[in-house]
């Protein structure tokens, strides 16, 4: 849905790769950028590419600036909080092959969303995150957190990658993922929430049981998704389910010109 051109810069110890966040920006109010990939030849303060990629932040009014780093490029983690980036959180992208061992209790129907149930699962998605980068970081916040999740649902619905898949028990919708299909026999799920006032009763486990049977019934034979350090529940949830959990990726975040919230328009 979304195009971008990706930019690299190169100096004496840095090679870098990144791009704006057109996606964002309608939440941002303002661009947002994305470093898409760094390696670090040898440790230094700053570097020559650091300084273009400063000046193409400030030229394009950037508000934020995410990386996502390897686990162990603790060197280029270093690199990038000396020069104001912060550690947000660790990501993680468990996963489930062998979906042969999971039953619905029947009471839970697993159904594609349509158009009218947009606003409801929007709605869900603007409310129940508290977890997520946004959310977290003190230069950004929840209501903005919030906003991005409501967008990334809305968004789902009009991309034709992605699949908006609903949860209904006694007539109402109790959860809501949105997903996508690398392979024919996989998917990725990138959204999944439960709506408000029903977690910690078990239900939770039901729903996600009920979507593995789902796939499973589809000749579904592998799932991925991702998961936040701080989702201390769900992590919890999808270890019991049997998911794996490969080495987590590093989440950092800048704010080139100070707390967003001071910055909006």
């Amino acid at each position: 849905m979304f195009s971008y051109t990706e930019k690299r810069v190169q100096g004496p110890a840095l090679d870098l790769t990144f791009h704006l966040a057109p996606w964002d920006q309608p939440i941002f109010q303002g661009n947002t950028a994305a470093i898409a990939s760094m390696s670090l030849r040898k440790a230094v303060d700053t570097d020559i590419a650091f300084d273009e990629f400063r000046d193409w932040c400030t030229r394009n009014q950037v508000l934020l600036v995410s990386c996502r780093l390897a686990q162990d490029q603790l060197a280029e983690c270093a690199f990038l909080e000396a020069n104001g980036f912060r550690f947000i959180e660790l990501n993680y992208r468990p996963f489930l092959r062998g979906l042969a061992g999971f039953s619905s209790d029947g009471k839970i129907a697993i159904c594609p969303a349509v158009a009218s149930d947009e606003p409801e699962i929007c709605g869900i998605a603007a409310t129940i995150f508290e977890a997520g980068r946004l959310h977290i970081d003190p230069q950004v916040g929840p209501e903005i957190g919030n906003r991005r999740y409501a967008a990334w649902a809305a968004n789902a619905f009009r991309n034709p990658s992605q699949h908006v898949m609903k949860c209904v028990m006694d007539g109402r919708i109790i959860a809501f993922m949105v997903m996508e299909a690398p392979t024919s026999t996989s998917r990725f799920w990138s959204l999944v929430g439960l709506a408000p006032g029903l977690a910690g009763q078990g239900l939770g486990r039901r729903v996600w049981e009920a979507m593995l049977a789902f796939h499973h019934g589809q000749g579904i034979d592998e799932v991925h998704t991702s998961i936040s350090s701080h989702n201390t529940a769900v992590h919890n949830l999808y270890a019991s389910l049997g998911f794996r959990f490969p080495a987590p990726t590093i989440t950092l975040q800048w704010c080139p010109l100070g707390p967003i919230k001071r910055h909006k328009r």
